[in-house]
């Protein structure tokens, strides 16, 4: 495993601290720390003209508990320097010319990681386990912000799950074509987050 995984587990304990925040957290900053469990995931799929494709992120081997600093804010709840370095080299599609296509799209000799940052969550709100965050996304060297809905639940651990709908185009981004330009990769791509952490 790639020297990345401090980093994974860093954001991805950030994006699920949100649901602590909901029993009593008052203060303007807040720090805490969460472990990730080691079957969490970060996919990323998308489809062709005669296909689909599922790249999968490598987190089974956690490290120590992620130390979080938050700021409490009346609207948003703030997050400095929450972000996750992917290095591109880590997903695995299944077979390895399907890796060397992903790498390819990706512009991995230019642009070897992908670079998602936390900016804010919104306050969580009653009887739904819906909450609202902002994330910027950096491919090849562009940056986009998005919106999103995560699900969250809290039983034994902190579950938060949901998907990101991004458009390769956003990004300048445009997929090898293969068989003489026959197969095409379709212009959008999900993120899917399934994260799972305790509070240590």
């Amino acid at each position: 495993m790639l020297t990345t995984i401090p980093h994974i587990t860093r954001l991805i304990g950030v994006i699920g601290i949100f649901m602590l925040m909901s029993y009593g957290v008052s203060d303007p900053e807040r720090r805490t720390k969460v472990r990730v469990a080691g079957d969490s995931e970060v996919v990323i799929s998308g489809t062709t003209n005669v296909n689909q494709f599922t790249c999968k992120y490598n987190l089974e081997e956690m490290e120590l508990p992620i130390r979080l600093v938050y700021d409490d804010k009346k609207e948003h709840i703030l997050f400095n320097n929450a972000s996750l370095q992917l290095a591109n080299d880590c997903f695995d599609c299944g077979g390895r010319a399907i890796n060397k296509d992903f790498k390819e799209l990706l512009r991995t000799e230019a642009y070897p990681q992908v670079e998602m940052k936390l900016l804010y969550v919104d306050p969580p709100q009653e009887e739904t386990s819906q909450v609202g965050v902002g994330m910027e996304i950096k491919i090849a060297g562009v940056a986009r912000r998005y919106n999103a809905v995560l699900n969250c639940s809290v039983d034994n651990k902190i579950t938060v799950n949901g998907d990101l709908e991004l458009k390769l185009s956003d990004f300048n981004l445009e997929a090898p074509k293969k068989m003489l330009g026959m197969i095409k990769v379709d212009d959008e791509i999900v993120v899917r987050l399934a994260i799972k952490m305790n509070e240590v």
